[in-house]
């Protein structure tokens, strides 16, 4: 093992005792609670958060909704009624911080602080999110225009049919579940994972930093796919209509539902692509005659597709 090598591994063990010794001392200190770091006209530090809750409540029928929280899950439930209802628990910095009405058809639920939160919760109780959630029940069969979710640290899980014009998902680090999802896809995530099943989807478009993209017998109409560090893995997959994706430096792979007739256009600066276990050139193309095309432009991974 070299100098260097060593005085480094030597710098990361001090700097990780210390750090362990701060947040020791930072939970003994402020007896358990979380801490709170937030830019509100100049960095702030904080552990007076507050719990909002609101028990099941119904509320006038929607067809729109935006969700606006900085860290929770946030659920799409069907209700066993024809009513709407919406039931939470969030913590803010602010008393009355979370507004929750629905005006002109659209529901709106949003943490409206002053503060905006950079870190929040050095208390290990903290680090679960279980105890913060936000739960939109629906009746069975409604049917929505265009669904906007923020979150930064949160879940987004939508198990149950689900139908709309449009899902939007703005996600900084969460992980999002959609099944049985019928709609257009729209979601920039800097650092989650989507995983996706039976879901029948308009137009996809996809923003992701760091993640991965999970889909089990879904369809897509097309759109694209850009991902600056992670993998896009689908299997029993459908595509109507063509699709591009760019990569910068993660992995694809695709196996669509027999007797799909796609052509492809790859071009890879330093990757390996195949299909149906055989290997392409690094830039191939098969277009001609083809009404649905798979475009790939990856700088650094590997293409892996099976289409029989």
């Amino acid at each position: 093992m070299n100098k260097f090598l060593k005085v480094a591994l030597i710098t990361a063990g001090i700097t990780t005792c210390v750090g362990i010794g701060l947040f020791a001392a930072g939970a003994i200190a402020t007896g358990g609670k979380p801490i709170s770091f937030y830019w509100d006209d100049g960095f702030k530090v904080s552990t007076d958060d507050t719990i909002v809750e609101k028990q099941k409540t119904e509320v006038e029928h929607f067809k729109d909704a935006k969700i606006d929280v900085s860290a929770a899950k946030v659920y799409f439930l069907e209700n066993t009624d024809d009513t709407f209802a919406v039931e939470y628990r969030l913590r803010t910095s602010r008393e009355n911080a979370v507004k929750c009405e629905v005006e002109n058809n659209k529901l709106e639920l949003i943490e409206n602080n002053s503060a905006v939160h950079l870190f929040s919760g050095w208390n290990l109780s903290s680090w679960n999110k279980e105890d913060l959630y936000v739960k939109i029940y629906y009746p069975k069969g409604a049917e929505f225009g265009n669904l906007n979710l923020d979150t930064s640290a949160g879940d987004v899980i939508m198990e149950q049919d689900l139908s709309c014009d449009r899902l939007t998902l703005d996600m900084s680090a969460g992980k999002s579940t959609i099944k049985n999802f019928k709609g257009a896809l729209t979601a920039d995530m800097s650092a989650g994972g989507l995983t996706c099943e039976d879901c029948d989807f308009g137009a996809i478009h996809l923003d992701m930093s760091a993640g991965s993209v999970k889909m089990t017998r879904c369809t897509a109409a097309g759109g694209s796919v850009d991902m600056s560090a992670g993998d896009f893995d689908a299997s029993e997959f459908t595509l109507t209509k063509s699709l591009n994706m760019d990569m910068s430096a993660g992995s694809v792979s695709i196996a669509f539902v027999d007797g799909q007739k796609i052509g492809y256009d790859f071009d890879l600066s330093a990757g390996s692509a195949k299909i149906n276990g055989e290997k392409r050139g690094k830039e191939y193309s098969e277009k001609s005659g083809y009404d649905v095309i798979l475009t790939i432009d990856a700088s650094a991974g590997s293409v892996d597709i099976t289409n029989h």
